[in-house]
């Protein structure tokens, strides 16, 4: 007697919506929506129900492969024994009975010869429906709305504050405030004794800086032909006769302004190549470049990525001028910014 391969059959309905069966026909799953029946209150959840065609007979190789992968057994063998399958059920149908395969259906054979197929609607091949069943609900009886009834809630009123009330809060506020414009405001009661401070490294050194200036700027200027310039009111300057060193502290002294250190900041350019997520490729690509010839540096970049550059200038220019032939041996070559 052949072996029943209905189990694996069923199997492959709950992920395939059509099942071959070479020489005999094709099982096919068909989608239904959620569906209410309103007489018998009955709630029914998405379902796929199974049909038969008979005229799908070609091997499309799921079932004998699913069944060779199943039974661990060749190719061959497993399709030697869905033929020897096939070929019992259809000769049982032809012979006039009635076959059944569990949770499949039931074939017949009608008054003209054709076999006829009763699906069994027990089961739902629906993955995402698994576990879902129908159920009944009976609508309620015996409700009237117009029998509800609505209850009334009287807000309390806002009292209002009596003129006695008022009268002795304006007797208690009124000296409070006559009390508080008389007292002369003595800002220094709110004055912390604190001292004021700074967190940058360069404000001390910069106010150094600017007192030797100030300091070497003040100091009497002579020069060597005995002249000393001072400023006059037109913002021209003219030339008064100078007296000798010992009286050169009589002279007008030249004050400059003083200079404030400012702090520049150096940015480079870098010609970036490519950036690697792993630190082995971009050592790699650093290697290649410093062989032919590059000075080849690793940056960090956004989300763990390292950025290989070929070269470095000061200068956007001398970056721009260099960028064609990087491009043309390196494509996706960009400039970054960095300081």
């Amino acid at each position: 007697m052949a072996r029943d391969i209905s189990a694996y059959i069923r199997e492959l309905l709950f992920s395939h919506d059509c099942v071959i069966i070479p020489g005999f026909g094709a099982f096919i799953g068909n989608y239904f929506h959620a569906r209410v029946d309103r007489k018998a209150g009955l709630f029914y959840p998405p379902a796929r129900r199974i049909t038969f065609n008979r005229h799908l007979t070609g091997n499309d190789g799921l079932l004998i492969g699913h069944i060779s992968a199943h039974l661990g057994i060749g190719y061959a063998e497993a399709r030697d024994m869905v033929s020897t399958w096939a070929d019992d059920l259809r000769g049982r149908i032809m012979a006039g009975n009635n076959v059944s395969l569990e949770h499949l259906g039931t074939f017949t054979l009608n008054q003209d010869g054709v076999i006829i197929f009763e699906p069994d609607l027990t089961v739902n091949y629906l993955l995402s429906s698994y576990g879902l069943s129908s159920y009944q609900r009976h609508p309620v009886s015996d409700y009237d709305i117009r029998k509800k009834v609505l209850e009334h809630h009287r807000q309390p009123a806002v009292s209002q504050p009596s003129v006695k009330k008022l009268l002795t809060r304006a007797a208690v506020i009124i000296p409070v405030l006559v009390a508080l414009a008389l007292v002369p405001f003595n800002d220094h009661l709110f004055k912390g004794k604190m001292e004021e401070s700074t967190l940058n490294p360069l404000a001390k050194a910069e106010l150094e800086y600017n007192r030797e200036q100030i300091a070497a700027d003040s100091a009497p200027a002579v020069t060597e032909n005995k002249e000393v310039i001072a400023p006059a009111i037109d913002n021209k300057a003219t030339k008064v006769p100078a007296v000798d060193t010992q009286s050169a502290s009589n002279a007008t002294e030249i004050i400059k302004p003083a200079t404030r250190a400012v702090v520049v900041e150096d940015y480079r350019y870098l010609l970036v190549i490519g950036s690697f997520k792993g630190e082995d490729n971009a050592l790699t690509m650093v290697d290649k470049l410093r062989r032919k010839g590059y000075d080849p540096e690793v940056a960090a970049g956004p989300d763990g990525f390292l950025r290989v550059s070929a070269v470095s200038y000061g200068t956007l220019d001398e970056a721009k001028a260099v960028l064609p032939k990087l491009l043309a041996e390196y494509p996706g070559t960009w400039i970054f910014k960095s300081r």
